[in-house]
């Protein structure tokens, strides 16, 4: 019997969690929420907790292979897979890092969802807003891409300036100065310098 239960219960819970991210504009809400949740138990979880709380809602909300493939666009193409795989998870720890670090103080920032426009191409915009405590509200836009009955961000963008393409200049520049190890360097000097700062 309680087996059972433990069961049904795991199931209510995988049937909640694929309702509550049926339409693009639900898979950025239940980021913003995470989101949220990190900076409320900041103190509490520590930044080892939240970089655990933030791995399987960054693998869910976003399509880091697909954005790790157009950030280094015709490079992709020179990588053999043991370089594509090792780009993509130094990648996917980078952006983990980021939001781990930079969302940690409770109450610095509140999320609003205002509204989804489909795109021509299939694709899907949400247009929200990002609110410092003591500041200005920031317009973040996210580009979603329909996944296998589910929503994945392919893009962020912040007033107007995209993070795919600012990562896709850097990464540019990099590949052709200096090759694929100083990427790989830089990205992973970046990704330590965040958790120098991650409280």
């Amino acid at each position: 019997m309680y087996r059972t239960r433990a069961v049904l219960f795991v199931l209510s819970l995988w049937a909640c969690a694929t309702a509550s991210a049926a339409t693009p504009a639900d898979t950025v809400s239940a980021f913003h929420a995470t989101l949220t949740d990190a900076m409320t138990r900041s103190a509490k979880l520590g930044c080892e907790g939240r970089l655990k709380l933030m791995q399987p809602a960054v693998d869910a909300t976003f399509d880091l292979p697909f954005i790790a493939e157009r950030a280094l666009r015709r490079h992709w193409k020179t990588l053999d897979e043991t370089q594509r795989a090792a780009f993509a998870a130094a990648l996917r720890l980078s952006v983990i890092t980021t939001y781990a670090t930079e969302f940690s103080a409770p109450g610095a920032v509140t999320f609003a969802t205002a509204s989804s426009e489909a795109l021509p191409n299939g694709d899907a915009l949400v247009h929200t807003t990002l609110t410092p405590r003591d500041g200005s509200a920031l317009s973040l836009d996210y580009v979603l891409k329909p996944r296998a009955g589910h929503w994945q961000v392919v893009n962020v963008l912040a007033d107007g300036v995209s993070d795919l393409a600012l990562r896709a200049t850097q990464y540019d520049g990099l590949m052709k100065g200096e090759g694929f190890t100083a990427l790989m360097g830089k990205l992973d000097a970046q990704t330590q310098k965040l958790k120098t700062r991650c409280p």
